[in-house]
Protein backbone atom coordinates (compact mmCIF):
# COMPACT_ATOMS: atom_id res chain seq x y z
CA UNK A 1 0.00 0.00 0.00
CA UNK A 2 1.44 3.36 -0.94
CA UNK A 3 0.83 6.45 1.08
CA UNK A 4 1.78 10.03 0.38
CA UNK A 5 4.53 11.01 2.83
CA UNK A 6 3.38 14.63 2.67
CA UNK A 7 -0.03 13.73 4.09
CA UNK A 8 1.43 12.69 7.44
CA UNK A 9 0.93 15.45 10.00
CA UNK A 10 2.71 15.50 13.35
CA UNK A 11 1.20 17.10 16.40
CA UNK A 12 4.23 17.89 18.56
CA UNK A 13 3.35 18.51 22.17
CA UNK A 14 5.19 18.44 25.43
CA UNK A 15 5.04 14.95 26.89
CA UNK A 16 4.99 16.37 30.39
CA UNK A 17 3.92 20.00 30.70
CA UNK A 18 4.96 21.06 34.20
CA UNK A 19 3.72 24.62 33.63
CA UNK A 20 0.22 23.40 32.84
CA UNK A 21 0.30 21.16 35.90
CA UNK A 22 1.46 24.07 38.06
CA UNK A 23 -1.40 26.29 36.80
CA UNK A 24 -3.80 23.54 37.87
CA UNK A 25 -2.21 23.40 41.33
CA UNK A 26 -0.21 20.20 40.77
CA UNK A 27 3.26 21.41 41.66
CA UNK A 28 5.20 18.20 41.13
CA UNK A 29 8.21 19.35 39.09
CA UNK A 30 10.37 19.76 42.20
CA UNK A 31 9.70 16.13 43.16
CA UNK A 32 11.16 14.93 39.87
CA UNK A 33 14.09 17.35 40.09
CA UNK A 34 15.00 16.00 43.55
CA UNK A 35 14.95 12.43 42.21
CA UNK A 36 17.27 13.32 39.33
CA UNK A 37 14.65 13.01 36.59
CA UNK A 38 14.96 16.58 35.24
CA UNK A 39 17.28 15.60 32.38
CA UNK A 40 14.93 12.78 31.35
CA UNK A 41 11.96 15.15 31.11
CA UNK A 42 14.08 17.69 29.24
CA UNK A 43 14.80 14.97 26.66
CA UNK A 44 11.11 14.03 26.41
CA UNK A 45 10.16 17.65 25.88
CA UNK A 46 13.09 18.29 23.55
CA UNK A 47 13.56 18.15 19.80
CA UNK A 48 11.29 16.06 17.63
CA UNK A 49 12.87 14.62 14.51
CA UNK A 50 9.73 14.81 12.40
CA UNK A 51 11.20 13.21 9.29
CA UNK A 52 12.46 10.24 11.32
CA UNK A 53 9.07 9.84 13.02
CA UNK A 54 7.27 9.94 9.68
CA UNK A 55 9.66 7.38 8.16
CA UNK A 56 9.11 5.10 11.15
CA UNK A 57 5.32 5.18 10.82
CA UNK A 58 5.50 4.70 7.05
CA UNK A 59 7.28 1.39 7.66
CA UNK A 60 5.33 0.26 10.74
CA UNK A 61 3.17 -2.83 10.45
CA UNK A 62 0.18 -3.70 12.57
CA UNK A 63 -0.65 -7.29 13.40
CA UNK A 64 -2.75 -9.10 15.95
CA UNK A 65 -1.62 -11.40 18.75
CA UNK A 66 -2.45 -14.52 16.75
CA UNK A 67 -0.20 -13.43 13.88
CA UNK A 68 2.65 -12.71 16.27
Amino acid sequence: MTFNFGLLKLRPEKMVDFESLRVNEFEIEDLFVKQGWKRYFDMLNGLIYSRLVKEFWMKAEVFDELSA
